[in-house]
This record gives structure tokens, C-alpha cells and sequence, in this order.
């Protein structure tokens, strides 16, 4: 991954319309951002057309970005919201108030390992949308609370807790296999 110098530069590139920023700004996030969408719309079909959407409207929208340094988080809130936006028509999820979330984050968190990565993975398939994606974000795709805090346009104390909430049911699907 670049320095926040480097990505500054190339970002505010893409601001100003350089056909080859944009070119190197895909091809050092598409990878990762593909793995993200997978995960998070597993139940969806046309990765490749979701994924082409995300990228229009970062096109589109990169100009009202304003701290480069920023584009990350900002990219993934855009391709959270449109995966959440094509999850909606087909089927919508209900999940809990960041009230009730915040209220399990006093707890001690527990010890999580990155040890048998296919086993993990194998568990996070069979977790709740709301689980994976939390894990994926923090484990998989190495952001910060802050950062995940805004791409899913929640509090910081409700990252803690989701990830909390998450790494409890990830440790029960990964015990169940083990039996």
C-alpha cells in the first residue's frame, strides 16, 4: 500500500481528472475492494456490474472528496452503501439500534487468533451480514475503528462493540467445526 503521501498525490490527481491516476488508483484498489464486495453480497449475483457502479460513482464524486488522505474509508462507505442499496430490493435485513449495540461494549474482549485462515474463513461465510462485514472490514481489510466507523456511518463505541458481538460468533462457528 502507498504512503499517505503517495496516496494524497494520486487522489488529488484524480481530482483534477488524470486518466492515469484513476488508472492506478483501480488497479491498486480493485483487488481488495472486489474481495470486500464479495464478502458483503454473497447473496447478490453481478459482482463485476456492482462493482462497475462503485467505481463510476467514485469517478463521478471524487472531486467533492476533501481530505485525500480520506479516500479509503470513503471508498468503501460508497461500495457498502450500493451493495446495502442492490441487498435492499432483494432482500432487506433488520439490525439492531447502535443504542443497543453500545450497551454489550463494557465487556472484557476476548483473544482472537489469526492462526487456520481458511477455517476463519469458512466461518465468516457463515455468519450474519452484519458480523462479516465488521470482521472483513477490521481483520481482512486492516482499517482502523475510525475508519470503519465511517463507512458504516456509525459511532466509534459501536465499531468496538459490533467487532465485540462479531469475534464471539466467529469463535462459536469456528468451535462448531472443530467438533
Amino acid at each position: 500500500m502507498e504512503s499517505f503521501e503517495q496516496l494524497d498525490d494520486l487522489i488529488r490527481r484524480c481530482q483534477r481528472g488524470e486518466q492515469a491516476a484513476f488508472e492506478a488508483v483501480f488497479v491498486q484498489y480493485q483487488p481488495r475492494l472486489r474481495f470486500y464486495v464479495r464478502r458483503l453480497a454473497s447473496s447478490l449475483d453481478h459482482t463485476d456490474d456492482l462493482l462497475q457502479d462503485i467505481w463510476v460513482k467514485v469517478i463521478r464524486k471524487v472531486k467533492t472528496l476533501r481530505d485525500p488522505r480520506a479516500f479509503t474509508a470513503w471508498l468503501y462507505k460508497i461500495a457498502r452503501n450500493e451493495v446495502i442499496s442492490r441487498a435492499r430490493l432483494k432482500d432487506p435485513w433488520v439490525g439492531l439500534s447502535s443504542e443497543h449495540l453500545e450497551s454489550f461494549g463494557s465487556e472484557e474482549e476476548p483473544d482472537f487468533s489469526h492462526e487456520d485462515a481458511a477455517a476463519v474463513h469458512q466461518g465468516l461465510d457463515r455468519l450474519k451480514a452484519p458480523h462479516k462485514e465488521i470482521l472483513t472490514l477490521f481483520f481482512l481489510e486492516e482499517m482502523s475503528y475510525k475508519d470503519i466507523a465511517l463507512v458504516l456511518d456509525i459511532h466509534l463505541g459501536t465499531v468496538r462493540s459490533r467487532l465485540f458481538h462479531a469475534k464471539h460468533s466467529l469463535r462459536k462457528e469456528l468451535e462448531k467445526s472443530h467438533e
